[in-house]
């Protein structure tokens, strides 16, 4: 008996300290799957697509299955403030000067978000208002 409420007296200390430590990460912003503006203007680039393929070229990679269904988009899916923008060529066409943050979704992250079948991700620029 006392070997079980020791048992569980322990779990739940592992549970309260593992609940009570602080989330390092920023909530929004920051990280590998977020580019900000700042980091668009240190980096001198001329277009949205420049700024991916230099600064996070991974958003570029193919992820996920190696045997795409016929009914889907082989390529990242750019989505300009949550609405379809087109392929990752589309990202030449959003002005710099009004991109607020460009941030890599995976693929089960955007099929949850969008719909659909997101095989290689999608990529969400959020502009300024």
């Amino acid at each position: 008996m006392w070997r079980r409420v020791s048992f569980l007296l322990a779990g739940m200390s592992v549970t309260a300290c593992a609940a009570a430590t602080p989330n390092t990460r920023p909530a929004f912003g920051g990280g590998r799957e977020v580019i900000t503006a700042a980091e668009i203007v240190a980096s001198r680039v001329t277009d949205a697509y420049q700024a991916v393929t230099q600064l996070r070229p991974e958003y570029m990679r193919r992820r996920g299955m190696n045997a795409v269904p016929a009914f889907t988009s082989p390529s990242v899916i750019v989505y300009l403030d949550d609405l379809p923008f087109g392929t990752a060529e589309s990202l030449h066409y959003i002005p710099l000067d009004r991109v607020r943050l460009i941030r890599y979704m995976p693929a089960a992250e955007a099929d949850l978000r969008w719909g659909g079948s997101h095989v290689a991700g999608a990529i969400l620029v959020t502009t300024l208002k």
